[in-house]
């Protein structure tokens, strides 16, 4: 059986590829941790480097601006999000309603929920408002988000035999579940995870007629 370290050495990147791809993601992954901790005023070439634990040298190497920075930070966590979500949900045994409404299950996880997630999100979302970089990454991922959770709403829908207009339901959704992320992120003392799973999920049964 392989000791840590030589377990260790056979995970680090050791084409020039991987090794462009661990620097990279690595301080994405330190910007996002700057975020969460200092918001985007307070998120400089000194912070991200400094949770990154590389050289500012290092970050104009692999982006040319903060802005771009700030764009591969929102890609890197709502891609890290989605995948954890779908990941739970494909997981799972069970018919496309049940799937469908394990996905605000696995929104509101603590695997997904965490402090970080929500944090950096809540920082990123401000930024779209003045950033038209950012603004054109989140409006990509959010399209590709809606035609995911449309698919979903459509073969749910079909199981339960009812005709609803899917993308509008999938839109509510999307709404309802990114306003209780808003809310549970700023006032964690008057919602919990759980409420907010069960207003998901009641949303979801009655647009599918399930009560």
């Amino acid at each position: 059986m392989p000791n840590p370290s030589s377990a260790d050495a056979e995970k680090r990147p050791r084409t020039h590829a991987e090794i462009n791809e661990y620097r990279r993601r690595t301080l994405i992954e330190g910007a996002l941790r700057s975020l969460a901790e200092r918001g985007v005023a307070g998120t400089t070439v000194a912070t991200i480097s400094k949770e990154a634990g590389a050289s500012r040298g290092l970050l104009g190497h692999y982006f040319a601006n903060k802005d771009d920075v700030m764009v591969a930070a929102l890609q890197h966590l709502f891609g890290r999000i989605s995948e954890s979500v779908r990941g739970s949900v494909d997981r799972m045994e069970g018919t496309a309603t049940e799937k469908l409404l394990a996905v605000p299950v696995s929104l509101f996880a603590g695997a997904t929920f965490t402090e970080l997630n929500r944090t950096a999100f809540l920082a990123l979302w401000h930024e779209t408002r003045f950033n038209e970089k950012v603004r054109k990454a989140n409006r990509q991922l959010y399209r590709d988000y809606i035609i995911r959770m449309d698919h979903m709403v459509r073969a749910a829908a079909q199981e339960q035999g009812v005709k609803i207009d899917a993308k509008q339901v999938a839109l509510g959704f999307i709404a309802l579940s990114d306003g209780l992320w808003l809310g549970l992120s700023i006032h964690d003392d008057v919602l919990t995870g759980e409420q907010a799973v069960d207003l998901c999920q009641d949303y979801l049964r009655r647009e599918l007629r399930l009560v």
